[in-house]
């Protein structure tokens, strides 16, 4: 479908250690609006820390984009993932993602935590004030009460989504935020389009 319009951009950031299906989901159900003709397609970019990153899982990627060289208003929705504090996901605490997540924020950006990802987007002060939820299961780490610390308000819901911030309890819900994405940045219809598409309705 030509309409004229741009493209919207989805950033993807792949830390060392991601949990693999909090990226797969979206490079998937993100993709078929690039399939479907009816359907506005969203772009999709993956950036790290380096260009060949591993997930906890051993699943090796190679990134589109350094996060070095990300041009944050470019994109309209910023994807953080959870992962494996002992397969290198602490990167995701870097300074730069910080800066990249307040200025994407600021950008009026869409802003998606998968799992423990709110923690580092708790960290960068915009979930200040915010219910917001994370993976709670942990048994080294009181990861509601992380969100606490940093100001937000920690529900136990499966997903929340608090102005334009959307976090979730774990990788259970990746799809449904995959899907919910598409309808914040294209609107229902395509969302429901997509769903059809993958025999999801």
């Amino acid at each position: 479908m030509d309409t004229g319009r741009k493209n919207k951009q989805v950033l993807i950031l792949a830390p060392q250690g991601f949990e693999d299906i909090e990226i797969a989901a979206f490079t998937d159900v993100l993709g078929w609006t690039r399939v479907l003709k009816e359907v506005q397609s969203l772009d999709v970019v993956i950036a790290g820390f380096k260009i060949n990153v591993r997930s906890k899982h051993n699943l090796k990627i190679k990134t589109d984009a350094l996060i070095k060289d990300i041009v944050v208003r470019d994109y309209d929705a910023l994807v953080i993932p959870g992962g494996f504090n002992d397969s290198g996901w602490t990167e995701i605490y870097d300074k730069k993602i910080g800066a990249i997540i307040q200025e994407a924020y600021e950008n009026g950006a869409i802003i998606v935590c998968m799992c423990v990802g709110a923690l580092p987007v708790a960290r960068s002060g915009i979930l200040k004030g915010k219910k917001a939820t994370t993976y709670a299961s942990s048994r080294r780490h009181d990861n509601l009460q992380t969100l606490r610390e940093c100001g937000a308000l920690p529900v136990k819901k499966r997903i929340v989504i608090t102005d334009r911030i959307i976090t979730n309890r774990g990788p259970d819900t990746s799809l449904d935020v995959a899907f919910t994405l598409i309808g914040m940045l294209n609107g229902k219809q395509d969302m429901e389009r997509v769903r059809k598409a993958l025999m999801f309705s």
